[in-house]
């Protein structure tokens, strides 16, 4: 190949690069704009009587409920619409309009059911936050495959569940059911009984026993805070770490056989009260 010969190549390489160059340049802020996703809302009140029996779920979104006023029940969405190559941003769009018209929300009488999307195309990778506002009788049962929950307020059954993420609760007078695959739970203002369990994280509960309680954590510390007066029975057993029992207690057998294991009655021993952790601290104060 002359010299000539190699100049024209390079030449012609180079206008053949800067001719692709917009078209590259377009493609690539097209992909940047589906990767960023795209977002909608929607807000819906509806008109309620009685006690409010509520059902939530979301994949992959977080979920809020918090006590408000009888007689309603206040429902906020968050629409996010995720990377998908399968699927263009009209299509991404399109989805979050239809959600927009119409939520995945049904109701019958005082039973709300909240979203249950209908699984068509252009629905992959979409999710949805709640902020969801209901009287303080209501029983609420709330689930998501991953995110955190947070739920307060509220004067009746609740259960929280989560395949990953943390769960925080307040003030509920009623028996609590709260389960996260991984993540802390945190729970203040409790009066009823308690099932309490995390593949791994800290449980952290203060209230009052009216009820069973049961926690369980693959790995973390459990830390209790009862009233100085609360009476329970015992079980704690943790697989690494100690059980530390703030209140006079009357051991069962007259002896503490092993620092991971604690059996004894507190007070009057009204209620059983049971801790169990793979690795981690057992205090209760």
């Amino acid at each position: 190949m002359t010299l000539a010969d190699r100049y024209a190549l390079v030449i012609l390489v180079v206008l053949s690069t800067a001719c692709s160059m917009p078209a590259y340049t377009k493609a690539a802020r097209g992909a940047r704009s589906l990767a960023g996703g795209q977002q909608g809302s929607f807000d819906r009140t509806l008109n309620v009587s009685g006690v409010v029996d509520l059902d939530v779920s979301t994949g992959s979104g977080s979920i809020a409920i918090r006590q408000g006023s009888n007689g309603r029940v206040e429902i906020h969405g968050r629409i996010y619409a995720g990377h998908d190559w399968l699927r263009t941003d009209g299509d991404s769009e399109a989805a979050i309009r239809r959600i927009e018209s119409n939520p995945p929300i049904e109701q019958s009488g005082g039973t709300i059911r909240v979203g249950r999307l209908s699984g068509r195309d252009g629905e992959r990778n979409i999710s949805i936050s709640y902020e969801i506002v209901v009287p303080p009788q209501s029983n609420v049962r709330a689930h998501s495959g991953s995110g955190s929950q947070t739920i307060e307020g509220i004067s009746g059954p609740v259960e929280s569940g989560t395949g990953s993420g943390s769960i925080t609760l307040r003030d509920i007078k009623g028996d609590l059911a709260a389960n996260t695959g991984s993540g802390s739970i945190h729970a203040t203002g409790v009066r009823g009984g308690l099932q309490a369990r995390t593949g791994s994280g800290r449980i952290e509960v203060e209230g009052q026993q009216t009820g069973r309680w049961d926690l369980q954590t693959g790995s973390g510390g459990v830390d209790i805070h009862l009233p100085r007066e609360a009476g329970f029975e015992l079980s704690a057993h943790t697989g690494s770490g100690g059980v530390s029992v703030g209140y006079p207690m009357t051991l069962q057998g007259g002896i503490i056989h092993s620092r991971h294991d604690v059996t004894g009655r507190v007070g009057n021993g009204q209620y059983a009260l049971n801790v169990r952790t793979g690795s981690g601290h057992v205090r209760i104060e």
